[in-house]
């Protein structure tokens, strides 16, 4: 079997969608599983393609995102037709010898050559769409709607998302699988010298909690602000990930009454420095409203941080008994969890050891060997 992968997702920050494809791919070809191919939409290579670099490509990002929504949509929408054309291309060129292609972007291609395999890593561009910009909404049901009779099998990543998929699309069982993520192996606690490194490089104060994720609305920050407030315990937040899209009402929160020179910033980091960030972290935080998985819940039990997070989507089947769960519509909920999580070492230390357990089920030597099983059923 010789997969052809869209590596366009791969390209950017090492974020959640390029975080679980490079620990697939990179198991893949460790494993000698299958043989794989990657095109960017200009390249087609055996070699897995570099990460963007972090810097410029989020000042790129953040210019585009100031341009109208149609105007983006139009310029994507084009690149989508191109990058068809050019798939279709080289598929059916015989020589190449791919047998599947994984369409790794929102939506498959418009592709007869070879079977497709389409990744869906949750539904939040329907269910949650308010929390995107228009023009990726636009993109989404501009080409789901004629695209998707392509795919000849979903994958996704979590059964709460498969469930979901069934309904929202119509499809029967047999065509939708769903394979759990890993951590990265690189997530483990650091020495307490790395941690203090760490913490000198961002200027984080000594005890702190940390959420990691992009800055976006379906994160539910302002929630977090208002619990952060209202907790009892005084300790710091340090928001680990880039700026995101979508209003941030709560930046004028931080800035006034008693959040101010609470919240500390990092932007975009690399892991070796954020595994030493979990490390040093009393919790991790995470009240989103909604996702496929959450990487960031698995890698901080592997880091030794224990966890507070939703009980909603996927996340109670990500966590298990390993974290403190809350409801991420009440503030309060989220107060009291991280006053306990704070003041409790019993129960600190418990959930400590239940998210070493907890991370430990996870490994992407059994994603790629579930997922290759799944590809070989269908090609």
């Amino acid at each position: 079997m010789k997969i052809l992968i869209d590596a366009i997702p791969m390209t950017g920050l090492l974020t959640g969608i390029a975080r679980y494809l490079r620990n697939l791919y990179l198991t893949v070809e460790r494993l000698e599983l299958a043989d794989t191919a990657y095109f960017d939409g200009r390249l087609l290579s055996d070699a897995m393609p570099p990460l963007a670099d972090s810097r410029k490509w989020q000042q790129t990002t953040q210019s585009v995102r100031h341009l109208p929504d149609p105007v983006v949509f139009g310029i994507r929408a084009a690149r989508w037709l191109w990058y068809e054309h050019t798939l279709n291309r080289i598929c059916r060129n015989r020589a190449s010898g791919i047998t599947l292609y994984h369409e790794t972007a929102f939506t498959p291609a418009k592709l007869t050559t070879v079977p497709t395999v389409y990744s869906v890593y949750d539904l939040s561009l329907r269910r949650y769409k308010d929390t995107h910009p228009k023009e990726r909404v636009w993109l989404f049901e501009y080409f789901i709607k004629t695209r998707l009779k392509y795919a000849r099998h979903i994958l996704t990543i979590s059964e709460f998302i498969r469930k979901e998929i069934m309904e929202e699309f119509k499809v029967p069982p047999h065509m939708v699988s769903s394979v759990p993520l890993a951590p990265d192996p690189l997530f483990a606690p650091c020495t307490s010298a790395a941690v203090n490194a760490v913490k000198e490089k961002y200027s984080l104060p000594h005890d702190y909690l940390v959420f990691v994720s992009s800055l976006e609305p379906r994160k539910n920050i302002a929630l977090l602000m208002d619990a952060l407030a209202a907790a009892k315990t005084d300790i710091p937040l340090v928001l680990v990930g880039w700026h995101g899209w979508g209003d941030k009402d709560w930046l004028a929160q931080i800035n006034a009454g008693v959040l101010k020179d609470r919240v500390f910033f990092t932007g975009h980091v690399p892991d070796q420095d954020l595994k030493a960030v979990y490390t040093g972290a009393a919790a991790l935080v995470y009240p989103s409203l909604y996702e496929g998985f959450g990487l960031p819940i698995v890698e901080a039990m592997a880091c030794g941080c224990p966890v507070i997070c939703s009980d909603t989507a996927s996340m109670p089947e990500v966590a298990g008994d390993a974290a403190l769960l809350i409801d991420p519509h009440r503030s309060d909920s989220l107060a009291h969890a991280i006053d306990t999580m704070v003041h409790d070492t019993g129960v600190r230390t418990s959930f400590i050891q239940k998210g070493f357990g907890r991370a430990g089920q996870f490994t992407w030597e059994k994603t790629a060997r579930q997922t290759i099983d799944i590809f070989s059923r269908v090609q």
